[in-house]
């Protein structure tokens, strides 16, 4: 988060430009103020999986286009159940690989996701001995310049069935400040009458220059628009 005392990014220079951008930030505000136990949720939201990174990658795969609260945290839990000590490595050697009801080609990404930290791990050599815990945290940080274009990423977001918002979540979930663009945000946004044009990137960039605009984190943003 910038400081109020730095001059404004390019990004937020250019979203200004935007017809109806101070009305929106205005009612944005407002929401900041009335919800302020929304925005502390952000501050333990990269800690939700910690020593549990396996079960992070299945909460991120499983998410796609399902409703989180009813059905994927349910699934989370029994996974979670079931596999309490799996590690990133393990699950990169495929055990599980089916499963949870989600169909074969989530578990190729889920397989794939674990496999892409792995690798991530043994290419870096101060990596080598770390926890999973903190090879997402190093890879979070690393991917920032590629998070409109996950395609970059070798170990992660190439991986097939991650798109930008898979991409934005696993990296919240590691630890990284980020909203994910998706069309929870996307609605919310919309409702404030903020521009939402198509695309996960342009809505990414949006959430970014909205939260740079009223002092918060872009983490806290996404909470906020729950």
């Amino acid at each position: 988060m910038a400081s109020v005392n730095d001059p404004p990014s390019p990004l937020l220079v250019h979203l200004r430009l935007q017809d109806g951008w101070d009305n929106a930030i205005e009612r944005l505000r407002v929401l900041r103020d009335e919800h302020p136990e929304r925005l502390r949720r952000a501050d333990s939201y990269g800690s939700l999986y910690a020593g549990a990174r396996a079960a992070m990658v299945f909460d991120v795969v499983a998410s796609h286009r399902r409703d989180y609260q009813k059905v994927v945290l349910p699934t989370v839990q029994r996974f979670r159940s079931q596999w309490p000590d799996l590690t990133l490595a393990e699950l990169a050697t495929g055990n599980p690989s089916s499963g949870f009801g989600l169909p074969a080609e989530r578990w190729t990404t889920i397989i794939g996701v674990a496999a892409g930290f792995d690798r991530y791990r043994t290419d870096r050599s101060e990596l080598l001995d770390a926890s999973d815990d903190d090879v997402v945290t190093h890879w979070a940080a690393a991917v920032e310049p590629v998070r409109l274009t996950q395609r970059l990423d070798p170990y992660v977001g190439s991986v097939s069935g991650i798109g930008v918002a898979l991409f934005a979540y696993a990296r919240m979930r590691s630890g990284a400040d980020a909203p994910k663009p998706d069309r929870r945000v996307r609605d919310h946004l919309k409702h404030l009458e903020f521009p939402t044009p198509a695309g996960e990137g342009a809505l990414l960039l949006v959430g970014e220059a909205a939260a740079e605009e009223v002092g918060i984190h872009r983490l806290e943003l996404d909470q906020l628009l729950w």
